[in-house]
């Protein structure tokens, strides 16, 4: 039996910050120059047939939960987008805490509470929390 696919299936236990992390560069992976301000709905579609829209869905999601242009989701996406990309897309996270004159452990608690209010969230709505 082949195994799954990265942010194929989503998990069937309470959702934790790995789960948000890992389908939040998924999404980056796919599509490594999606805005980190993305549009919403399902105007977020890949190429491949063989990609699933939910993977986008995540995305879109934590601009309903953390607020579309906040600052909590813009470290959030711009941790999964370097990650994705190795820094390459975007840049890489030191290079956005030296722009905005933040410590990286400042942008880590700031990327782990935004992570825990979606997983909070998504756990919430789905009945698993």
């Amino acid at each position: 039996m082949p195994a799954p696919q990265e942010g194929r299936n989503p998990p069937r236990e309470p959702w934790t910050c790995a789960d948000v992390e890992r389908w939040l560069t998924t999404a980056f992976r796919a599509m490594p120059y999606t805005s980190i301000y993305a549009p919403r709905g399902n105007t977020l579609q890949s190429v491949s047939a063989n990609q699933p829209s939910a993977t986008f869905d995540i995305l879109a999601f934590t601009g309903t939960v953390l607020g579309d242009r906040s600052e909590e989701r813009k470290i959030l996406l711009l941790w999964a987008r370097a990650i994705a990309t190795e820094g390459e897309v975007g840049g890489s996270i030191a290079q956005f805490c030296g722009a905005w004159d933040m410590k990286r452990r400042t942008f880590d608690r700031k990327r782990v509470r935004a992570c825990e209010r979606v997983v909070a969230e998504k756990n919430r709505l789905d009945g698993r929390g």
